[in-house]
């Protein structure tokens, strides 16, 4: 399985990119600056690239068995260049129809009710620091953006409404849309449990063309 890995150095990217590795995937890791990554492992190959040029993307993708985006906005990009990353990259899969793409998504996107994302709450959404606001409303319309591509082989993961570095435990519970939760109400997980539920995913192909989320 080649792996293609968008973002390995981010907090959540990194941990994806140990957990391949440690499953033997290959991977090449598309970095805007390859010399931030200085892991040396034998199946990893680092390259540069840039999602906004979405003219070299083809060439990136081509090869490869599944594209795993771990971009984050607060690694320099503004919520449109965001957005644009990921029109870009579904523009290229569409040309590249055998090749799956699985993307980090935010846990806001996760519903409370049917129909109803803690992002459309405006009791939940006014307790969040502004600064944060403007990445919740981009996978939000991220999301939105894979499901109208009409794209086969997507996965949009939402994290908890809680993701931080903690334990890498293994014990998890996995959902589709709604926000998983324990019996207090509290919506938590690991960025590395995160990180093992996404790499099992790509062998385990349970949530292709939809979204899925994970909590303790």
């Amino acid at each position: 399985m080649n792996i293609l890995l968008i973002g390995g150095t981010g907090n959540i990217g990194q941990r994806i990119l140990k957990e391949a590795l440690d499953k033997g995937y290959d991977v090449t890791a598309v970095q805007r600056k390859p010399e931030t990554l200085t892991l040396a492992h034998p199946n990893l190959t680092v390259i540069k690239g840039d999602l906004l040029n979405e003219a070299e993307l083809p060439s990136l993708i081509a090869g490869k068995d599944v594209v795993i985006s771990a971009i984050s906005l607060y690694a320099g990009l503004t919520p449109e260049q965001f957005k644009q990353a990921h029109q870009n990259l579904i523009n290229a899969l569409k040309k590249q129809t055998q090749t799956r793409i699985i993307a980090v998504g935010g846990g806001t996107n996760n519903e409370v009710a049917p129909g109803v994302r803690m992002l459309d709450v405006e009791d939940i959404m006014k307790n969040i620091p502004e600064e944060y606001k403007p990445s919740i409303y981009a996978h939000g319309e991220v999301q939105k953006l894979y499901e109208a591509s009409g794209l086969e082989k997507w996965t949009y993961f939402n994290p908890a409404a809680m993701i931080q570095a903690g334990e890498r435990t293994g014990k998890f519970r996995l959902g589709t849309t709604n926000l998983v939760a324990d019996e207090n109400g509290g919506s938590n997980i690991s960025f590395e449990d995160y990180a093992i539920a996404l790499v099992d995913e790509v062998e385990n192909q349970e949530f292709v063309g939809k979204p899925f989320t994970i909590g303790y």
